[in-house]
């Protein structure tokens, strides 16, 4: 099949698929308003999280739970994940579970290491045997798009066939790993989804399974499918554009993991490494009052600096610059300089809540890292180049860069 086919149907699929990755933290009360509660005045650049929009972009205004139970896994300190292997009557496996393991395994840790700086501690513990499960995979009725009375079927059966042998108290989340014959080859249909928020199922011990990472087929995105699908569970939506797959090249493209996550740049956006607590609050520059000023950035790939340039123009809606390099996770990346784009915390997962503004609107680069996804490759800003933003009223100008890579740019707020 040709490449340009192969985007096609896997935009199909993640269209298709969007909702369930976040369709349990979905509010169902209908008198739910769309207003968010401003920032406190310490951290006015922390916008809030909006009421009823599936993973709001925004800060919540309330401490993160913590534990098991918790809404969303722990982003710092030490992540307790469990790591199971599944097969079929109709579907068995075809090659070890340690040899499934390793595709996703060292790797994943490794990711979540260079993305926070250290500061998340991902531990997975593996069950390194295949668990048969009691039924035939046609029976549960995966596809594009399977629901939750389907996840929840399949949940209880894994408990019916595991709960006895394996103790699901104390992680913080779960993985599921599918053996790749079961259902259509991933660049047909993509089946990978995470579930949180709402429990599927309850182990005789009183553990629930509440967030379940689930990763079918051999995506080309490798180990990073993974690694997006955990982001969720870590409570970041999805960036690319679920209703209309082709627009995301005009959304985010390939700049960070949650929007292609078989993209060149690897890494997450300064915005949600700073919601995840990777980023303190002293590395971001926050800009609220009108005015000039010159600020002086560092690669997101390394740590250490300042991270980002934020200015908030509405209680929702934020304009932020950052720096990126071809290093750690962006190793492979494209092109580097200073990444402008927009992050709109009323937005809902999949809609296209962040927004890269394109430095070279009429070319594209990298061609050859997918088939349909390439505008935004050559995105970022150089030394010498700037862009006013008419809608937050922000002017930057990238004045120079040093051999280190740290950027220096001058922002105008109107």
């Amino acid at each position: 099949m040709s490449a340009a086919g192969r985007f096609g149907l896997r935009a199909l699929a993640l269209s298709a698929i969007c909702l369930l990755a976040v369709g349990s933290t979905v509010s169902s009360d209908p008198g739910f308003s769309f207003n968010a509660p401003p920032p406190p005045a310490a951290r006015p650049c922390a916008l809030r999280s909006v009421p009823g929009v599936a993973m709001s972009e925004g800060f919540s205004a309330k401490p993160q739970d913590t534990g098991p139970d918790a809404e969303f896994a722990p982003s710092t300190g030490t992540l307790h994940a469990l790591t199971l292997l599944i097969d079929f009557p109709d579907a068995p496996a075809p090659y070890s579970a340690r040899q499934r393991y390793d595709e996703f395994f060292p790797a994943v840790k490794q990711w979540y290491t260079a993305a926070s700086y250290g500061k998340l501690d991902y531990r997975s513990t593996p069950v390194l045997r295949w668990i048969r499960m009691p039924r035939p995979f046609s029976a549960y009725g995966i596809g594009r798009g399977y629901g939750w009375d389907a996840h929840t079927a399949m949940m209880r059966d894994l408990l019916k066939v595991a709960d006895r042998d394996i103790d699901f108290r104390g992680y913080d989340l779960v993985n599921v790993l599918v053996t790749p014959n079961a259902g259509p080859p991933a660049d047909e249909a993509v089946l990978s989804v995470t579930w949180t928020g709402a429990s599927a199922a309850t182990t005789d011990d009183g553990a629930q399974l509440n967030k379940v990472s689930l990763i079918y087929g051999h995506d080309q995105s490798g180990s990073r499918v993974l690694s997006h699908e955990n982001g969720h569970a870590l409570g970041l939506p999805d960036l690319y554009a679920a209703d209309d797959f082709q627009r995301t090249d005009t959304l985010a493209g390939q700049w960070d993991t949650m929007s292609l996550d078989w993209g060149l740049q690897g890494d997450l956006f300064a915005w949600h490494k700073w919601r995840l607590g990777w980023i303190t609050d002293q590395q971001i520059d926050c800009v609220t009052h009108r005015g000039s000023g010159t600020y002086q950035l560092t690669p997101i790939e390394t740590p250490g600096g300042h991270k980002a340039v934020i200015v908030p123009y509405s209680p929702t809606r934020a304009y932020i610059l950052e720096v990126r390099d071809k290093r750690g996770d962006d190793r492979d990346a494209c092109r580097t300089g200073v990444l402008a784009y927009r992050v709109r915390t009323d937005v809902d997962s999949g809609q296209g809540p962040v927004t890269v503004t394109d430095a070279h609107p009429l070319t594209s680069a990298c061609d050859f890292s997918s088939g349909a996804f390439n505008s935004l490759n050559d995105a970022p800003f150089t030394a010498g180049e700037g862009f006013t933003d008419r809608a937050s009223g922000v002017t930057f100008q990238v004045e120079s860069r040093t051999a280190a890579g740290t950027y220096t740019v001058h922002v105008t707020r109107r």
